[in-house]
C-alpha cells in the first residue's frame, strides 16, 4: 500500500512541477514575444512617421524605454529598408540591409503582395522580417521592411536554454525525491504499524474476556436458566465476537501482497456461500435466487473473496424487506479475464438514504442502532477495501425499491 502511496507522491509532484515549469515557460516564451512585436511596432511606426527613415535621435517615452529595452543606439542596430510602389514601379529608397538583391526584391514583391498592411514575413532557414504598409494621396504605397531575425533568434535561444534548465530541474527534483520519498513518507508507515499492532493486541486482548462473560453466562443459566438478561448478554457477546472478526480480517487486508492472488474457482465459492445464507433468507420468508456462471475462475485471494460475498449476503439478509426478494448473480467479465458478482436485495427504506456513505466505516443508516439488525458499520467498508487491493471494483446503486451491491474483479 504504501510502494503505492509514494509512487503516486512522486509522480504526483513530479506532475505538478512539471505543469509549473511548463505554465512559467509559457508565461516567459509570450512575454518576450509581445516585446520583440512591441519593439518591432514601435521601429516601424517610427521610421514610417520620419518620412522613410530613422531619425538621428531616438524619443522614447519612459515605458517605451522600462519595458522594451529601446536606447538611442538602437539607431545602430537597425536594420530595414524603405520602398516605395507607384506608376513607374518598386523603388527602394533607403536600404539597411546587406543582402543579395535578388533576395530583397523577392521579399519586397511578397510584402507588397500582402492583403494587409501590417505583418511578417518569415524566410525558412534564413531571416525574419517585420513590415508595415502606408498608401499616400497620389496613390504611392511605402513600405518599411525591417529585418527582427536577431530578435527572433534570442527568443528562441532563451527558450531552448530555459527548457534545458527546467528539464535538468525536473530530472533533479525526481533524482532528490525518490531518494527522500521514504522519509517522507515514514512517518504515515510508522502510524499504520502502530494501528496493525494495537488491532491485534486487541483483539487477542478483548477475546479472553470475551470467553470469561460467556462462561459466566452459561453458568448463570444453568442455575438459574435463561432470561432475557442472559439473551442480551450472548447478544452482545456474540457482536463483539463479530467485531473482533472483522478488525482481524482488516488487518489481514492491509497486510494483501500480490503474492497472495493465485488462480480461485469463484464459481464454487459464490455457490457454497449462497446455499448457506439461502436456507437463512427463506426461513425468515423471503425469497432467494442465485445465478452462477459454472467453472469460473479469477485471480484473487481465496480467503478475502470468501470474505466479501459473505458481507454482501449477509448485508442483504439483514436488510431485505419483510417477504422481499434477494439475489446473487455471478457472470464473466472481460471475456473471460474476470468476474462481475451482484448482490440485490428489495429495500423500501433506501429511497430516503444516501447511499454513498454505505463504504464509509463506523456508518449504520439505522439510528435507532438496533442489535438485532444492525452491526457495527465497517463490513461494507472493509469489503470494498479488500476488492480494491485485489485490484477490483465495488460499486453500489439502488432503483426501483432494490438495492444492488457489484463487484468486478
Amino acid at each position: 500500500m504504501f510502494k503505492k502511496l509514494q509512487r503516486k507522491f512522486i509522480w504526483g509532484s513530479a506532475l505538478v512541477l512539471l505543469l509549473v515549469i511548463t505554465a512559467v515557460t509559457g508565461i516567459v516564451y509570450w512575454i518576450t514575444t509581445e516585446v520583440i512585436n512591441r519593439q518591432t511596432d514601435v521601429l516601424l511606426n517610427m521610421i514610417v512617421d520620419n518620412g522613410g527613415d530613422l531619425p538621428e535621435r531616438f524619443e522614447f517615452d519612459p515605458s517605451q524605454e522600462r519595458f522594451l529595452a529601446l536606447k538611442d543606439e538602437s539607431v545602430y542596430e537597425t536594420r530595414f529598408l524603405t520602398a516605395v510602389k507607384g506608376d513607374s514601379g518598386v523603388n527602394i529608397t533607403v536600404t539597411r540591409i546587406a543582402m543579395p538583391q535578388n533576395e530583397m526584391n523577392s521579399i519586397i514583391n511578397r510584402a507588397f503582395e500582402e492583403n494587409y498592411n501590417n505583418g511578417r514575413i518569415d524566410i525558412e532557414g534564413k531571416r525574419i522580417f517585420r513590415f508595415v504598409k502606408e498608401s499616400s494621396e497620389d496613390g504611392s504605397v511605402t513600405l518599411v521592411l525591417l529585418d527582427s531575425t536577431s530578435r527572433y533568434a534570442m527568443q528562441r535561444l532563451t527558450m531552448t536554454y530555459m527548457s534545458g534548465i527546467w528539464l535538468l530541474v525536473l530530472i533533479l527534483y525526481i533524482i532528490v525525491i525518490l531518494r527522500f520519498s521514504k522519509k517522507l513518507i515514514k512517518p504515515f508507515i510508522e502510524n499504520d504499524e502502530r494501528q496493525k499492532r494495537f488491532i491485534t493486541n486487541a483483539s487477542h486482548e478483548l477475546k479472553t474476556p470475551l470467553a470469561v462473560i460467556s462462561a459466566n453466562t452459561e453458568m448463570t443459566e444453568a442455575l438459574s436458566g435463561k432470561t432475557k438478561w442472559t439473551d442480551s448478554t450472548r447478544r452482545q457477546i456474540t457482536r463483539l465476537q463479530t467485531l473482533i472478526e472483522e478488525l482481524v480480517v482488516l488487518t489481514r487486508a492491509n497486510e494483501m501482497k500480490d503474492s497472495d492472488m493465485t488462480d480461485v474457482d469463484i464459481s464454487g465459492i459464490v455457490s457454497d456461500i449462497s446455499e448457506s445464507f439461502k436456507s437463512v433468507a427463506e426461513n425468515s420468508g423471503k425469497s432467494f435466487t442465485v445465478e452462477i456462471t459454472p467453472n469460473l475462475n479469477v485471480k484473487c485471494d481465496k480467503r478475502s473473496i470468501q470474505h466479501v460475498v459473505s458481507v454482501l449476503l449477509d448485508n442483504a439478509v439483514k436488510y431485505c424487506d419483510d417477504g422481499g426478494n434477494i439475489s446473487i448473480r455471478l457472470e464473466s467479465l472481460n471475456r473471460g479475464k474476470g468476474a462481475h458478482i451482484s448482490v440485490s436485495n428489495t429495500y423500501a427504506e433506501g429511497k430516503n438514504t444516501d447511499i454513498s456513505k454505505f463504504f464509509e466505516r463506523f456508518y449504520r443508516n439505522d439510528e435507532s442502532h438496533n442489535s438485532e439488525k444492525a452491526g457495527f458499520g465497517i463490513g461494507l467498508s472493509m469489503a470494498k477495501e479488500i476488492v480494491e487491493r485485489m485490484k477490483g471494483k465495488m460499486k453500489v446503486d439502488y432503483s426501483g425499491n432494490t438495492i444492488s451491491f457489484t463487484v468486478d474483479i
